[in-house]
């Protein structure tokens, strides 16, 4: 039986809640903020891009699993 990462409904919840997160719509209109040289919204934005790979790893080892994977 072939388990995937998009069956289950809390696993996508939180990766669609990532994506929403990595736009830095918070900066919009704002004054530019510098962090180490760079915009803090850029910061923003490769932490959220950070998560979701990592989510995205997560879901790829913990849920999609094949018959194959048992053995």
């Amino acid at each position: 039986m072939i388990d995937e990462p998009r069956r289950h409904r809390r696993y996508m919840v939180c990766v669609g809640l990532v994506i929403l997160a990595t736009a830095p719509t918070p900066f919009i209109g704002r004054d530019t903020v510098l962090m180490m040289g760079l915009p803090l919204w850029l910061w923003w934005s490769f932490g959220f891009t950070a998560a979701l790979s990592g989510l995205t790893a997560y879901g790829m080892l913990r849920f999609w699993r094949d018959d194959s994977d048992e053995s």
